[in-house]
């Protein structure tokens, strides 16, 4: 047994040995979970780019670029879950090859095997505040610069081919000429999005503008055509010139950066006259909220782990029961933070929720782990939880005889 090996140093020496022992271990499993839950949420995310990106003129640069930043919204929201993992496996290995039990025979109180974990959750809680205020709110400027620039790509492309380009779900464009002027000629825009309207836009001639950090397809001289596909009435506008917001049609913000796009500092002290303070107030504090609680749930995350994980227990029935009361009171917890944050920019209620969640389950759990007591989990939950249980067992091969063996090391909470 590794606890055993290290406790014979003795005194502080052996303490601290165990202690970077528990911390290494939980570091890589956290990392691991972290790194695989990352991937496979970011592979998620980049398909719903992926046609867009792929067409334009950088493709492969455009594509790394989204995929980089990516990252950093991604890693923040499932940091804590890799840490509840990390913990939770490690603790229970730990368990399952007697070396909680030698810990706690030898004197170690629970609260002392819990150190490295929660040090390791304060790490990362520390390193998700500074990554919100940012890096991720710089990942996320990029990323909408990376995807308007494709959209001006895109247009560039469907002048090439001289035939219908896909923009997005139902939305599409052709540019038949480029004009010795640099403008585009022969323009066709068909917006199919809305199941009851599909509007044409004709346009003898077009450009791209910018203004404001948006990107603006102006047309002239043309016409708007919307049929209403209830009672097949059609509608026809003339204009001399209009002008296209292609960040909408890309589901990108209507004017400029959203606030999650923003830093810190704008959003506390918006300029006066900055449109965005004066048209989404409500997402600005709520954006705020946002970034100041959920820096706080990997150390809640890390609490709950040791709390539940964190000692010796008399069977192989008890473990899956607390690492299960555990992960659940968990994504319980986590979801109840989603909730309140949602809601958070109109009500001050739930904004004052948002944080006192995270901190009472890190008061709650802290000083259950220092005072090393112990909270009991409903009869009625534990025993659906071990009906459910034995029924997995009795539907997988080589599960039936291990779960009625009994194991003779410490004892642990009821």
């Amino acid at each position: 047994m590794a606890a055993g090996r290290y406790f014979v140093h003795g005194g502080r020496t052996g303490m601290k040995l165990i202690e970077r022992y528990i911390f290494r271990r939980v570091f890589a499993l956290t990392m691991s979970a972290l790194l695989v839950a990352t991937g496979i949420l970011l592979t998620t995310q980049l398909l719903v780019h992926v046609d867009m990106v792929t067409r334009s003129a950088d493709a492969a640069a455009n594509f790394g670029v989204l995929a980089v930043t990516l990252v950093p919204t991604i890693a923040l929201l499932v940091a804590p879950f890799a840490l509840l993992i990390g913990a939770i496996r490690t603790l229970n290995t730990m368990n399952n090859d007697s070396e909680l039990a030698v810990l706690e025979a030898a004197g170690r109180a629970p609260a002392a095997t819990a150190k490295p974990i929660i040090v390791l959750a304060a790490l990362m809680t520390l390193a998700s505040l500074a990554a919100s205020h940012t890096v991720e709110p710089w990942a996320n400027r990029k990323m909408q610069d990376t995807i308007a620039q494709a959209s001006a790509d895109l247009i560039r492309s469907a002048v090439q081919s001289g035939s219908f380009v896909k923009v997005s779900s139902g939305l599409f464009i052709q540019i038949g000429k480029e004009l010795p002027s640099g403008e585009y000629g022969q323009i066709v825009i068909v917006d199919t999005r809305d199941a009851t309207t599909e509007v044409i836009y004709y346009a003898k001639r077009g450009t791209l503008a910018e203004s404001e950090g948006v990107t603006l397809f102006v047309l002239a001289d043309g016409e708007v055509h919307r049929r209403n596909s209830n009672d097949r009435s059609v509608s026809i506008i003339s204009f001399a010139t209009t002008a296209l917001d292609f960040s909408q049609f890309l589901g990108q913000s209507a004017r400029g950066y959203r606030p999650e796009e923003l830093p810190t500092g704008f959003l506390l002290s918006p300029p006066a006259d900055d449109p965005l303070a004066a048209r989404e107030p409500a997402e600005i504090r709520r954006e705020l909220n946002r970034r100041f609680s959920e820096w706080l749930y990997p150390l809640a995350f890390g609490l709950i782990a040791a709390y539940f994980v964190g000692t010796a227990q008399s069977s192989r029935q008890q473990q899956p029961l607390h690492i299960v009361t555990g992960a659940l009171l968990a994504l319980g917890l986590r979801a109840v933070g989603f909730f309140t944050i949602a809601g958070s920019g109109e009500n001050p209620a739930l904004a004052a929720l948002a944080y006192l969640v995270p901190l009472a389950a890190i008061a709650v759990f802290g000083a259950l782990i220092l005072g090393s007591r112990a909270m009991p989990v409903p009869k009625a939950f534990a025993e659906g939880l071990s009906t459910i249980g034995g029924g997995i067992a009795g539907v997988l091969p080589g599960t039936r005889r291990a779960s009625g063996s009994q194991r003779r090391d410490g004892g642990g909470r009821p």
